[in-house]
């Protein structure tokens, strides 16, 4: 499904990522490197190739989403690292502008080192997706990693260093241990849920992943699987500005905000990103091991009629 990816056509040639030339003269002053009309022309191509790809593989809407309008959640006036929690949907929270510019640009900086350095290196998962996990600090016993996330197939291919959690994963401990530049920050991020959403307070982080968006592509509708998902989730946005969707709930998410979902948000309904015209980077958290044996159904899904795709066009 994925490939390693070789940062051709990635969001590491985007105009924000780290080491990039700036846009203007001292851009054209590099022998060799794009001016800012070429950059701009890739990154359009790469917007209309995700946005084609993402329409083309879109499920159809279940019934309870047809029946059930999204409703905007309005949270752009909301104060700085104030959890709000919505008033209708169970157990999801948004804290606005939990990170300054520094701190956010010293942990998207520690991902591109495990990259160039080779020691993970970005893995696509999906056109215009691309992951890093690493494990919390501290971490789980062996095996627990093993009964928790062995198999798990969204960081590399089988015998990759991705697919194997236990010995091939990154270790924020490691990283702290070496002061590597981004380490604290991430660290004081994997305890910032923990501290601004109740649910999450007793949990502990089981890991963390960073996933890199380009312009155009979508995390599709989905549920995280168990046991890998966790038992609640929490992401932080470090680059660029979307449309999120939990359930009927929608809102928007810029630099800086972290959401958390749990309970009916995690279980019940599904969650997405949607597709925007710059490149998101995030940090994505997973908390608990109380998760559920599985998922519930949806109601009104074709699995749930036992109905094939094809017929709801019939």
């Amino acid at each position: 499904r994925g490939q390693v990816s070789t940062g051709l056509g990635s969001f590491r040639g985007a105009p924000w990522a780290p080491g990039a030339p700036a846009a203007g003269a001292a851009a054209s002053s590099c022998a060799g490197s794009p001016g800012p009309m070429a950059r701009g022309a890739r990154g359009f191509l790469r917007y209309l190739r995700n946005t084609a790809f993402y329409s083309a593989v879109r499920r159809p809407p279940t019934a309870q989403e047809i029946q059930e309008p999204c409703v905007p959640w309005d949270v752009r006036s909301s104060p700085a690292r104030v959890a709000l929690r919505h008033p209708t949907l169970d157990a999801l929270w948004l804290v606005r502008r939990c990170l300054d510019s520094t701190e956010m640009a010293r942990i998207r900086s520690l991902f591109e080192q495990l990259h160039h350095s080779g020691r993970f290196p970005w893995y696509t998962y999906e056109p215009g997706r691309e992951m890093i996990p690493i494990h919390a600090a501290p971490g789980l016993d062996d095996d627990v990693k093993r009964r928790v996330l062995q198999g798990i197939e969204v960081f590399g291919e089988p015998g990759s260093l991705g697919s194997d959690p236990v010995g091939g994963w990154p270790r924020l401990s490691d990283l702290l241990g070496d002061s590597s530049v981004g380490s604290a920050e991430l660290l004081a991020l994997q305890r910032l849920p923990q501290e601004l959403f109740e649910d999450f307070a007793p949990q502990p982080c089981i890991f963390l992943q960073a996933q890199a968006l380009e312009r155009g592509a979508e995390v599709t509708p989905h549920r995280d699987a168990v046991p890998y998902g966790g038992d609640m989730i929490a992401t932080l946005v470090v680059e660029g500005s979307n449309q999120v969707r939990v359930g009927s709930v929608r809102f928007p998410v810029e630099p800086g905000d972290l959401y958390g979902i749990a309970r009916s948000a995690r279980y019940d309904v599904e969650h997405e990103v949607r597709g925007a015209s710059a490149d998101r980077f995030s940090i994505t958290m997973r908390y608990g091991l109380d998760f559920r044996d599985e998922l519930p159904t949806l109601l009104g899904s074709a699995t749930e009629a036992k109905l094939h795709t094809s017929e709801l066009f019939l």
